[in-house]
């Protein structure tokens, strides 16, 4: 072991414990001096599994897989929450750099992280961005920048109705600079802001700026620099409690005029304003509800080319006619009346798109709106079962939410949540170790039967195997969560557990998914949860389960509210003087976390790799992976900056960065080339530092046999087309020079066999030196 604090070695045991469910791997040993055999530094296989980790609770796990055991286990487990204490200290396998197949990011099967990965796209918009203010006192502010794309807003252009004073608006905004939109929010204000500003300085150019603490005025914000883009138009958002005073006025119109921008600031009021903002104030009146359905179900049925009568050809009029005939419909325009704001009024024209005209099936096209689904959860769960089998509301009940919960997944999933959960629930109504039956009988079909009048909970069976749970819509997910969380109070506790031991479980997918309905409980009642659940898992021995932690708080961020409270979460684990916190720490930067400030991300992950808890842990570079995508500059910087640091930590992590994306694959129709040979959104590594952080990579004896096995593949990417073989020719042979130059001819003499492209950099006149004599087999290259 080595004795340089600063510097990492393979052989010394990871200070991270690894994670369950996989085989240990013994550590790579540093390089020989001398070239190595074909598969140097190739890790050995250890001589036995991990040792089986403790349960958090105290109790047996084959205990607790029974329901015998679920008494005892939740009152050790509600002993924990309330004292706090972190779950599980086992020591089991980690996402450890030596184990390439320990990557348990990825979701874990069919089904895994599908239904919550578009979670919080509509709330933040299109290409959004966290930023950081030091306000005067001290305080660090978060706001939430998002940039609305030009098709976008096209498209919401064609479905606009125009609001009273529209055009007085545009005149006051294009001389002024500032508007002050007032009007409360769902009536379209948000739409109109964004399409006054594009008016002005066009539809490429409109972003939208949201304060994510709600303590911090508009005043406080007006003196930031930087607040407003050059050239393009911003809607800023004030808080529900906000107001605007005339100083503020002055100071963003000067703002604006100083950087040539525009910026409407939309109020969260009606009331009459101060008559001296008149000159900056624009009154926003919802337009009328019939106009906004018509022109939202024409563009529907338009778009989706939906003929209602059979024409031939269709003209179009039909869609005409089936749009009067669904505003002159007294069924629709009551539920239209009902909730007159333009947001209900969109989801019904999109319920409408999809109606037959029979009106016998109206109710079955209006049973997907929002209202109608989480009424139809509520009265599903609430139902009451046979007086005389006291098991089977409970049984019924238990598999419902299990079937929601696991949407898309097999019926095995199903079943077996379904059963621990009766069990939790029936050990919390009788409180004693009572046997319980737990056979779903009746079959599926009676299990989620629904009654006369009632759409259907699932659809129809698609003929797949294995069978999977598949609801009538997949939204009803997020309903049965809503009702029981919010209608069912006693179940509460009862359900954090289920989803705890679910997360506990051998199953990647069930625990991925379990891991985001935790975080979706969490937006919510962050507090509690968080608590209860996510702070234990960021602290517990598994990597497996740390990184449940990290989904779950990946799905909370779909609440803009919670985006502070959880990035401060996350820096606190940073600073905190737990390695296993560290490594969790590391893993949720690779979610939207990250993603959404891409160079705090960075920033913070350096504080991260300095430390030497992380050394053996490939959760760094791993999250360098996934921020290269959303932040490719921001992240190559990082790497080579890193590599040429003075830490060998550092260097060793960018190397493992480099590695992993060495590894990843262009996106079509460019699959066939290494991502880093083409260009991510505007930006393309700059050649030198590629050829430059390779041979890092190469040489470093923890990344040495990965980055060769990468560089293999490289190779044979280019024996499929002539530019690319120019190109990677080209890089390989600056990169095999200096000390790795005597591995590199070694290699090649072994690729050469199978591939052009490997005999070109091996033969004679190849680039960098590389056609050195190559010693004989047997011999010492």
């Amino acid at each position: 072991m080595s004795t340089d604090d600063d510097t990492p070695t393979s052989v010394e045991p990871a200070a991270l414990p690894p994670a369950t469910g996989q085989e240990p791997v013994a550590e790579v040993a540093p390089e020989p001096a001398t070239p190595p055999p074909p598969d140097p530094g190739r890790p050995a296989p250890a001589d036995a599994g991990p040792t089986a980790p403790a349960s958090p609770t105290g109790t047996d796990t084959a205990e607790t897989d029974d329901h015998r055991g679920h008494a005892p286990a939740l009152e050790a487990w509600k002993r924990e929450r309330q004292s706090g204490d972190a779950a599980g200290e086992a020591k089991g396998e980690d996402e450890s750099w030596t184990n390439e197949a320990s990557d348990e990011r990825g979701g874990g099967g069919q089904g895994g992280g599908s239904t919550f990965r578009n979670v919080g796209q509509t709330v933040y918009g299109d290409h959004a961005m966290m930023f950081n203010f030091q306000l005067p006192d001290g305080r660090q502010i978060t706001v939430l920048r998002s940039q609305r794309t030009e098709a976008s807003l096209r498209e919401a252009e064609t479905t606009y109705v125009t609001v009273e004073g529209f055009a007085e608006a545009r005149r006051q905004l294009e001389e002024r600079r500032v508007l002050l939109l007032r009007g409360t929010a769902g009536t379209g204000r948000r739409t109109t802001a964004e399409l006054l500003l594009a008016g002005v300085v066009g539809f490429d150019r409109v972003v939208g700026i949201e304060n994510t603490d709600a303590g911090v005025t508009l005043t406080q914000l007006a003196g930031q620099d930087g607040l407003l883009v050059e050239g393009h138009g911003t809607v800023l958002e004030l808080p529900a409690a906000g107001a605007v005073g005339m100083a503020t006025l002055r100071i963003f119109e000067k703002l604006a005029h100083d950087a040539g921008a525009y910026v409407v600031i939309v109020e969260d009021r009606e009331d009459s304003p101060d008559p001296a903002l008149a000159p900056y104030t624009f009154a926003h009146r919802q337009p009328p509800v019939e106009n906004v359905l018509g022109r939202h179900l024409l563009r529907l049925l338009t778009r989706a080319g939906r003929c209602l009568d059979g024409c031939t050809p269709c003209s179009g009029e039909c869609r005409t006619r089936f749009v009067a005939r669904c505003l002159a419909h007294d069924r629709v325009r009551t539920e239209l009346f009902t909730h007159p704001q333009p947001a209900p009024t969109v989801e019904l024209a999109r319920s409408l798109a999809g109606w037959s005209g029979v009106d016998e099936e109206l109710e079955d096209a209006l049973g997907g709106l929002s209202r109608h689904r989480r009424d139809f959860a509520a009265r599903l769960l609430s139902a009451a079962g046979d007086p005389d089998d006291p098991l089977e509301t409970p049984r019924r009940r238990s598999f419902q939410i299990a079937y929601a919960t696991f949407h898309s997944h097999p019926l095995t999933d199903v079943f077996d949540a379904g059963e621990l959960l009766l069990g939790i629930l029936r050990a919390v109504e009788s409180g004693s170790e009572q046997t319980v039956r737990v056979v779903f009988d009746g079959g599926v079909e009676q299990l989620l039967r629904t009654w006369s009048g009632e759409p259907r909970l699932a659809t129809v069976e698609s003929g797949e195997q294995p069978r999977r749970a598949l609801l009538a819509d997949p939204r009803l997910l997020l309903d049965v969560l809503d009702v029981v969380w919010n209608d069912f109070d006693g179940v509460r506790l009862p359900l954090l557990f289920w989803l705890d031991r679910l997360v506990l479980g051998p199953r990647a997918a069930v625990r991925r998914r379990a891991a985001e309905v935790t975080g979706w409980l969490a937006t919510y009642d962050f507090d509690e949860v968080c608590n209860t659940m996510i702070r234990r898992w960021a602290a517990d021995g598994r990597g497996t389960v740390r990184q449940a932690a990290a989904w779950a708080l990946d799905v909370a961020t779909a609440d803009p509210r919670l985006l502070g409270r959880i990035r401060g979460r996350v820096r606190d684990w940073v600073r905190s003087s737990d390695p296993l916190l560290h490594d969790t720490a590391a893993r949720a930067y690779g979610t939207r976390i990250g993603q959404l400030a891409p160079e705090e991300a960075v920033q913070e992950l350096r504080t991260l790799a300095s430390r030497k808890d992380l050394n053996a842990s490939a959760s760094v570079a791993r999250t360098l992976v996934t921020l290269y995508g959303v932040a490719p500059e921001v992240t190559w910087q990082a790497l080579v900056t890193w590599s040429g640091d003075g830490l060998q930590r550092l260097r060793v992590h960018a190397a493992r960065g480099l590695t992993l994306l060495a590894g990843e694959r262009a996106s079509p129709p460019e699959e066939t080339r290494p991502l880093l040979l083409t260009a991510t959104g505007a930006f393309t590594p700059d050649h030198s530092e590629l050829v430059a952080l390779w041979q890092t990579a190469l040489a470093d004896p923890t990344t040495a046999f990965r980055a060769w096995k990468e560089l293999h593949g490289w190779i044979r990417l280019a024996d499929d087309g002539a530019a690319l073989a120019d190109l990677v020719v080209d890089l390989v042979g600056r990169m095999l020079v200096g000390r790795i130059a005597a591995r590199g001819r070694f290699h090649l003499r072994e690729w050469s066999p199978g591939s052009a492209t490997a005999r070109r950099l091996y033969g004679p006149g190849a680039p960098g030196g590389a056609a050195a004599p190559i010693p004989t087999s047997g011999g010492t290259p």
